[in-house]
């Protein structure tokens, strides 16, 4: 009975081990293994060869890897900035003993719940030059002369794209300074109000500091999915115009699949990761030095 037990949970841990190395670990040495080569997949017959660090020579060569790179890091920072305010205003708020508080949590989680191919949908209807709500509105009221280019202007192109991040992705903020706000005793806002602390004293001494654990994780991950993001720039703007939108993500899927550069594309790919991966170890190690 017993080794029939061990067999059981070997194989119940076998399993999604399997799958963990077939889904993310073998991608990821094929990436980086194909990174060192020169395949194309627009050219089926041609001998695939070990370049060495060739493809990563040419991402320090290339005229749109940086700007790519640079609009990846712009995204992320104001995604996350932005998000962390309003997330923790609206923990604040749903925190305090205000009536219907579970209806106003779950309106918090619509823009996390709505499908991003549906919210970019809506999102470009809403900022349409012609037929969009917001023009319509700036226009009826005398703000605006003629139509802002929310999409086509590419300043205006790269503030919608960070306007949009910001909306889908508060909610987890929210939710998040919430259970950290909720774990916090109430003991000790009583104290400090019975010591004669005032609201901003009880928030800046006793909320942030002990919503530093929470933050911290939250910011991290929340740069990591900015950094990343594919889905809402490449939506809303396909990168344009005038490349202005690339992120490394859209320019690494440009490089994949519309020029069929495998290799570079791979060397592309591995370079985020190890960006991301610093990012991380200093954000981490900047975090313990506070401490």
């Amino acid at each position: 009975m017993k080794k029939r037990n061990n067999v059981f949970t070997l194989l119940m841990l076998g399993l999604p081990t399997l799958m963990l190395i077939l889904v993310s670990f073998y991608p990821l040495i094929r990436s980086l293994i194909m990174s060192f080569t020169n395949y194309n997949v627009l050219r089926p017959n041609q001998d695939v060869s070990f370049v060495g660090v060739e493809n990563y020579g040419k991402f320090f060569d290339d005229t749109r890897s940086f700007p790519s790179l640079s609009f990846s890091l712009i995204y992320a920072f104001f995604c996350v900035s932005f998000s962390y305010i309003i997330g923790l205003g609206l923990a604040l708020l749903m925190n305090a003993p205000i009536k219907f508080r579970a209806f106003f949590r779950a309106l918090i989680l619509l823009p996390w719940a709505i499908p991003t191919v549906v919210a970019t949908a809506n999102w470009l209807w809403i900022l349409n030059d012609q037929v969009g709500f917001v023009n319509i509105v700036l226009q009826e009221i005398g703000l605006i002369d003629s139509p802002i280019m929310f999409i086509a202007n590419p300043v205006m192109a790269r503030i919608t794209c960070i306007i949009v991040g910001t909306w889908k992705s508060y909610p987890f903020m929210a939710l998040s300074l919430l259970a950290g706000l909720q774990s916090i005793p109430d003991e000790l806002y009583e104290s400090a109000r019975m010591d004669g602390a005032g609201s901003f004293r009880c928030f800046w001494n006793i909320t942030l500091p002990l919503l530093k654990n929470v933050s911290t994780v939250i910011i991290t991950m929340m740069f990591i999915w900015g950094f990343n993001n594919f889905d809402i720039i490449y939506l809303l703007t396909q990168g344009g115009p005038l490349e202005r939108t690339y992120t490394l993500p859209i320019y690494t899927y440009n490089i994949a699949f519309y020029r069929g550069q495998m290799g570079y594309a791979s060397a592309v790919s591995m370079i985020t990761l190890v960006i991301l991966l610093v990012f991380c170890l200093v954000y981490m190690k900047a975090q313990k030095l506070e401490d």
